[in-house]
């Protein structure tokens, strides 16, 4: 079944979840090292899995209201602490970790709104509710 992006969010704090204002997108990369493990003679090449890691980005336009989610995304980048972050696909399906904002970069250019955009790098596992 296919679902539509319309209902999708993106939240911060465990305790008192803030919804992001402003967010147009958002994107989550999944990935795993993969380690050879052929051998001599093997025709065909062997893998484990190793190490995962995952990391996401947004954008959006920028706003930065006090308590609309910017803000504290903003302060977390600028004092390098982590955040819990929910990514939702719909109104009750997320992805959810730790993360530290790895980059956070506004555009402002004459002819078009101001935006924001934002790199988020996991720490620890993600999981899927």
């Amino acid at each position: 079944m296919a679902i539509s992006g319309k209902n999708g969010k993106i939240t911060i704090n465990s305790t008192t979840p803030i919804t992001v204002a402003g967010m147009k997108n958002w994107s989550l990369e999944l990935n795993v090292d993969t380690l050879e493990t052929t051998a001599l003679g093997d025709s065909w090449k062997n893998f484990i899995t190793g190490l995962k890691e995952w990391s996401a980005s947004a954008e959006g336009d920028f706003d930065q209201t006090e308590n609309n989610g910017q803000s504290e995304l903003q302060e977390a980048y600028l004092n390098g602490m982590e955040v819990e972050v929910k990514f939702y696909v719909d109104e009750t399906h997320y992805y959810s970790g730790s993360a530290i904002i790895s980059s956070l970069s506004i555009e402002d250019a004459v002819d078009d709104l101001v935006t924001l955009s934002i790199e988020f790098a996991g720490s620890g596992a993600v999981s899927f509710t």
